[in-house]
């Protein structure tokens, strides 16, 4: 359930994703829902092509459901900059089934897509089209919900929502940096009118919070509670009892010997994980039923709802108690409306005390008990019998850990041996793992290599290892050894060397604006150790070395220290965030205390060579 909810006016989450150079002229969308809950959408935008780069949305898709929507393309035309108009012809469009999506038509039949390429597009072009979605099944019996952005990440000269509906309809309005502007009653319906103009293209910043949650936006349901929406999504996806017996059988064998409720879980998750593979296509009902257990055992795919309710499902043949967990991977909800279109993922929660464990089958890559990070911190709704929102942990920076031993031998030249033991968790593990699992081994190794030289030019890779990347039930380690020709600058009988090596911090572009107007989310708390034992030859020894530094600050903690060994010495680095989110109030001292730690990695070591 990776996208269970579409806005109506989808082009505008086109344009988040693609920031193409164009201007929004019009940016229009009216909805009209009717008293059986079925609704026809107009939508109207007229953009002006500005550069090379905003040629692309001289392409227009419109995915569908086939099953439930209709699509009337009403009108659509280029204007060049000559003035000519070039209307669009029924040869310039077509429904068609997206070719990587047709392999899995078999669960997702009514997936279709509407293509349109307007025809003389260049730059100083203007396209204008219009559109009508016919929706005659509602994905919710008697409900109806909807959401509408009123800016992007280019300029918007007039953007503006219309919702009909019929008066004695009771729905809620949320409203962020809008107010409505008119609202009239006529024959039965009530007319609901938004609208911004002028509304200038927002300058990104690096690791600001995703544009749905800044941008002036209206969202709309007809739901009461959140309550109401988690028992609803508990209703559609409880499991009929089978009578086919071959996923029982199955879960009994793949947990045969396991004897605890832990092992139990850890070896199931790890199965649906490894061995169900994810699709990320969810239309229609099935945005938001999951399918069947067995099917999604026998067809070894589906989305995240198919594979948590699966894993749900053999949870239970094995006696544990679970539940499926909406949550949404990109943005933070607003709790203040309930509303099924802020999720878009589906997890499982397991109750444990007066709280739950949540496990996430979908990533494949993330050793139980860990979650990834954009879930965590997140308000996840736990639908059951009585289904509530609750806030999914945070995991505190040592559950993140990346702990590296290397054990490094430099000699009068410069030149470094080194042989490096890398020990991850948590999030680290997992970003390990996904970049490895699919790559072949010589792929492998010249990643690693590209990776060494950016921080230490020159090296070469010895030898390289993995160990556990096999199965989920096992610790990933990574080992391998190498060599750097010239890391220590020599200068007369002197060899002078940044005792860091590859943890350093070398990149600042996060802290590269002087100024922020957005948030800096990091996302996650994280902890890294660097443990270096340093020989050295017998005729050199230690002239200088840099203080021992540590720091403590509201955003995490560093630390440097050295010491002394018979043949050379011990260098410990430790570098620990354990704030998720930057405001721009907090920014300045942020920079501060993250170039701080990039000067101290900078200190060098210096060694004397005897005569």
């Amino acid at each position: 359930m990776k996208k269970i909810f579409v806005f109506l006016f989808f082009q505008i989450l086109i344009c988040f994703a693609q920031q193409e150079s164009v201007t929004y002229l019009i940016d229009f969308a009216s909805v009209k829902v009717y008293k059986n809950y079925n609704k026809e959408t107009l939508i109207h935008q007229k953009i002006k092509i500005e550069s090379e780069k905003g040629k692309k949305f001289a392409h227009l898709q419109i995915p569908f459901d086939s099953d439930r929507e209709k699509i009337i393309f009403i009108d659509g035309y280029t204007i060049t900059p000559s003035g000519k108009k070039i209307k669009i012809t029924k040869d310039d469009i077509k429904i068609v089934t997206p070719a990587e999506f047709t392999e899995y038509s078999s669960l997702y039949p009514g997936y279709k897509v509407i293509s349109i390429n307007f025809p003389g597009v260049e730059v100083g072009s203007i396209i204008e089209y219009k559109y009508k979605i016919f929706t005659y099944k509602p994905l919710i019996e008697n409900h109806f919900w909807d959401g509408f952005y009123f800016q992007s990440t280019e300029p918007f000269l007039l953007s503006r929502y219309e919702l009909k509906i019929p008066k004695n309809f009771k729905i809620q309005i949320y409203e962020k940096d809008i107010k409505l502007m008119e609202k009239k009653d006529k024959f039965g319906y009530t007319t609901y009118i938004w609208e911004k103009k002028d509304m200038p293209g927002i300058i990104e910043e690096i690791l600001m919070p995703p544009l749905n949650e800044i941008v002036p936006k209206v969202y709309i349901s007809t739901f009461k509670s959140w309550e109401e929406i988690g028992k609803w999504f508990y209703t559609i996806s409880k499991n009929e009892k089978s009578k086919n017996n071959i996923l029982k059988e199955a879960t009994n064998e793949i947990l045969k010997n396991k004897k605890t409720e832990e092992e139990k879980i850890i070896t199931l998750y790890n199965y649906v994980s490894t061995n169900i593979r994810y699709v990320g296509l969810e239309m229609g009902i099935h945005g938001y039923k999951p399918h069947k257990p067995e099917e999604v055992f026998k067809v070894k795919y589906g989305d995240c709802k198919d594979k948590a309710n699966l894993l749900k499902k053999m949870l239970e043949i094995a006696g544990v108690k679970s539940y499926i967990a909406l949550v949404n991977t990109e943005n933070k909800i607003e709790k203040e409306i309930p509303l099924p279109g802020q999720f878009n993922h589906a997890i499982i929660a397991i109750p444990k005390e007066k709280s739950y464990i949540f496990l996430d089958p979908t990533t494949e890559v993330m050793r139980y008990p860990n979650i990834p990070s954009y879930e965590q911190g997140k308000l996840s709704l736990v639908c059951g019998e009585k289904s509530e929102l609750v806030e999914i942990p945070i995991s505190p920076p040592e559950r993140n850990l990346r702990k590296r031993i290397i054990n490094a031998f430099i000699d009068k030249n410069g030149n470094l041996n080194g042989e490096v033991t890398i020990i991850p968790d948590g999030i680290f593990e997992g970003s390990l793992r996904n970049s490895l699992r699919y790559l072949k081994q010589i792929e492998r190794e010249r990643n690693l290599l590209k990776e060494l030289n950016s921080i230490l030019p020159g090296t070469k890779l010895v030898s390289f290892e993995i160990i556990g990347l096999e199965s989920l039930e096992n610790q990933l380690i990574e080992r391998y050894k190498f060599y750097t020709e010239g890391y220590g600058i020599k200068v007369s009988n002197k060899i002078i060397f940044q005792p860091s090596l590859i943890d350093k911090l070398t990149d600042l572009s996060i802290v590269s604006l002087e100024h922020r107007i957005y948030p800096l989310r990091i996302g996650y708390n994280f902890r890294k150790e660097e443990n270096i034992e340093y020989k050295i030859e017998e005729n050199i020894e230690i002239e200088t070395i840099p203080p021992e530094i540590e720091i403590k600050d509201d955003f995490g903690s560093f630390l440097t220290k050295i010491e002394k060994t018979e043949s050379g010495f011990k260098y410990k680095r430790i570098m620990e965030i354990n704030k998720l989110e930057i405001s721009p109030e907090q920014y300045k001292k942020f920079k501060e205390f993250y170039k701080k730690i990039a000067s101290y990695d900078r200190l060098p070591i210096i060694l004397n060579i005897k005569d």
